[in-house]
């Protein structure tokens, strides 16, 4: 037993995942945003009307800085009513004192009971800078009008 034992522990060691990323951190606070239409399609016979529009975000928190992106969406979420959106934002500042930045990608859904399913993630391999090899999510919460975020993410480990 004691010669397998030799054998086998060089692979598992060799399959163990490497310790090369930092422990998870979390960066959280508030964001602003501004929705601006940019196009909008009628609805097909028997679909749903589309959109696209541009946003731009204001950080402050953990995160500091900026965002711009694109928003595609179909339907007119609202009670009764189904509707999805898809965007892609691109962030410019600090986070915890990182300068650099990022991409986030957005999945939206909302059925007709109104249940909501969201995901932002950050784009694997879209860290410039401090933040070059960030990965992680990004999650977001509305209450009473204010836009709360908590950015669960981490970074290479340093040499």
């Amino acid at each position: 037993m004691r010669g397998l034992a030799y054998l086998l522990a060089p692979a598992l060691i060799a399959a163990a995942p490497p310790f090369d990323r930092s422990p998870t951190m979390h960066a959280i606070g508030t964001f602003t945003v501004e929705i601006t239409p940019e196009a909008q399609a009628d609805a097909p016979a028997g679909g749903l009307p589309t959109a696209r529009m541009g946003i731009a975000k204001t950080f402050t928190g953990g995160m500091t800085g900026t965002a711009t992106g694109t928003m595609l969406s179909a339907g007119a979420p609202k009670p009764g009513q189904a509707g999805a959106y898809v965007a892609v934002d691109q962030f410019t500042g600090t986070v915890d004192g990182h300068g650099g930045g990022f991409a986030l990608l957005h999945r939206g859904t909302i059925d007709k009971a109104g249940t909501a399913d969201l995901s932002v993630v950050i784009a694997p391999d879209t860290g410039t800078g401090a933040l070059a090899g960030i990965a992680g999510t990004f999650g977001i919460e509305i209450e009473g009008g204010v836009h709360r975020y908590d950015l669960t993410y981490t970074l290479p480990a340093k040499p």
